[in-house]
């Protein structure tokens, strides 16, 4: 079982990573902004890994959306729509007006070499 869950975590590490090199698309004051810093130090490290990062998957089409990381940093992602109008064109397309009421939201944390990582609690039977 913990195999199986360090290979997840590996595989999602992977398509982050080059997720982020192939589509980088973040600019802070553009496509995001920083709305809580918690007890951080120094918010330059979440900046750069945020601007390495393509955060699609957890943008909206006409709604803003708040992540969290693990250290209480929040961060609200600009609508697509936005981004469209405003900083380059998006295919509006691919994304939804809402999350699934199911969603598992992801835990985020920063990763070596400025990459983010998300974590997701996976339920279900384990072969």
């Amino acid at each position: 079982m913990k195999k199986n869950s360090l290979v997840k975590h590996i595989l999602l590490f992977l398509g982050i990573t080059f997720s982020a090199i192939l589509n980088a698309q973040e600019i802070q004051g553009k496509t995001y902004a920083i709305i809580g810093n918690s007890a951080i130090s120094s918010m330059q490290p979440y900046i750069d890994a945020l601007n390495n990062s393509d955060m699609k998957y957890h943008r909206l089409k006409k709604v803003r959306n708040i992540i969290e990381f693990n250290t209480g940093v929040k961060v609200e992602l600009f609508s697509a729509t936005e981004i469209n109008a405003n900083v380059h064109p998006l295919n509006l397309s691919d994304y939804s007006e809402k999350f699934p009421t199911n969603r598992d939201i992801p835990v985020f944390s920063l990763g070596p070499n400025n990459f983010i990582m998300e974590e997701h609690h996976v339920t279900g039977k384990s072969h």
